[in-house]
């Protein structure tokens, strides 16, 4: 009988709905915020692991060659929108009679 009259104490039964309600709410975002902090935690412990195990990996790279600039193409302009058309019809499946090129600029 004693334990029954302690379980009454202990449901709110004799208390408002909203102290009930706030103590619920309360536990519910505490608990929450304790398993985002967790994560947090977690998150950052690999992150720290990470970084250690990719340190050793590392090898050293050789430098990268500097890029060549390609220069002017050597020959007559011409030759040069004979190439383009010629290409562009190939890709298209069409004669190059059936090209007509309206502008032709060099792009940077």
């Amino acid at each position: 009988m004693l334990f029954a009259e302690e379980s009454a104490k202990l449901s709110f039964e004799g208390g408002s709905a909203a102290v009930s309600t706030l103590i619920t709410f309360l536990l519910g975002i505490g608990i929450v915020f304790v398993g985002l902090i967790a994560l947090i935690l977690i998150i950052k412990i690999m992150g720290a692991v990470m970084r250690g195990v990719g340190a050793k990996k590392t090898v050293e790279k050789p430098a990268a060659p500097e890029p060549v600039r390609a220069s002017e193409p050597e020959g007559d302009r011409g030759e040069i929108i004979a190439a383009v058309s010629a290409a562009i019809a190939t890709v298209l499946g069409e004669n190059v009679g059936g090209i007509r090129i309206v502008s032709f600029k060099k792009v940077d």
